[in-house]
């Protein structure tokens, strides 16, 4: 009966090990979100959990913008393990298929006390794509992006 006992003891912490390294991602809660977005409009948030994989991989996913408009797009990196890039990518129309620009880079990016990194952007173009790059064996982990803006006349 103690054989038994100990078995499931061990079996239960184990998996409860694994959960807690795959359920790293939660979503902000809206205190943290108004925090990091300061005088700026709550738009949208988005948790991405970052999973170690044998091979680099890459997570994407695109944001559609309004024109006149200020947004203030924030990364929060404070779970975001060693190993991932952070990259956002205007998509315009004039340049064509595979000719996008680049807008931010985490690697020559700075990091703010808070263990953010905050883009600001003057009327972009209507489409813009959030790249996060992962090498391979890097640790679970998660990142979140949050984005606000500020109308022409409401710029704090």
């Amino acid at each position: 009966m103690f054989y038994k006992s100990a078995i499931i003891l061990l079996l239960n912490i184990f998996l409860l090990g694994q959960s807690n390294s795959f359920a790293q991602c939660e979503k902000l809660k809206k205190k943290r979100i108004h925090q990091l977005l300061g005088a700026a409009e709550y738009d949208n948030a988005k948790s991405t959990p970052i999973k170690t994989f044998d091979n680099s991989y890459t997570e994407q996913y695109q944001i559609n913008l309004f024109k006149g408009v200020v947004y203030k797009m924030i990364f929060d990196a404070t779970k975001m393990p060693e190993g991932v890039i952070i990259r956002l990518v205007d998509l315009g129309k004039k340049r064509g298929a595979g000719k996008y620009e680049e807008v931010f880079n985490s690697e020559t990016g700075t990091l703010t006390k808070d263990g953010t990194y905050e883009v600001t952007m003057e009327f972009p173009q209507r489409k813009l794509m959030v790249i996060y790059d992962v090498v391979n064996n890097t640790k679970p982990g998660c990142i979140s992006f949050v984005l606000g803006y500020y109308f022409n006349n409401r710029i704090k």
